[in-house]
């Protein structure tokens, strides 16, 4: 019994790249939750956001930690830092990269200390992961999956 063919769905994806991608932006939210773990243990606070507080610091380690793993694995894609706000072009795959900034987010009434990551393909979101390492809770959106 051979397999199905792998299930198109538009922007040249199909299921095998799906999960590919859904494994990699996985691996992102773990190594920012990694990185942001540390600041949490000494007491990190996020009434204010100077840029040298502890969020500040998070956010930019959390950063750093995501942009490497997408430059050794993915360098011909782009990355975007911060929200959505910075549209990606209509062609092409963009990561969105959204770590902790966690003055103003709330998910489910609570403090939104994590990470957003996104993929955009050809200028439509494809997928994205909210990661809380802090609660231990991950939230993912697939087009075409079921949302866990």
């Amino acid at each position: 019994m051979t397999a199905p063919p792998d299930e198109g769905h538009g922007w040249g994806m199909k299921d095998t790249d799906l999960d590919r991608d859904i494994a990699l932006a996985l691996r992102l939210a773990d190594a920012a939750g990694a990185a942001i773990r540390p600041f949490f243990r000494s007491g990190l606070t996020a009434d204010r956001k100077p840029d040298a507080s502890p969020v500040t610091l998070a956010d930019q380690a959390a950063e750093e930690a995501m942009r490497a793993i997408l430059a050794a694995e993915v360098p011909e894609d782009t990355v975007i830092g911060e929200e959505m706000g910075s549209t990606p072009g209509s062609s092409g795959r963009s990561w969105v990269l959204d770590p902790i900034d966690g003055t103003t987010g709330f998910l489910a009434g609570r403090p939104l200390f994590g990470t957003l990551i996104a993929l955009v393909v050809e200028g439509f979101p494809v997928l994205g992961v909210i990661d809380q390492p802090i609660l231990g809770e991950r939230w993912l959106g697939v087009i075409g999956r079921p949302t866990t």
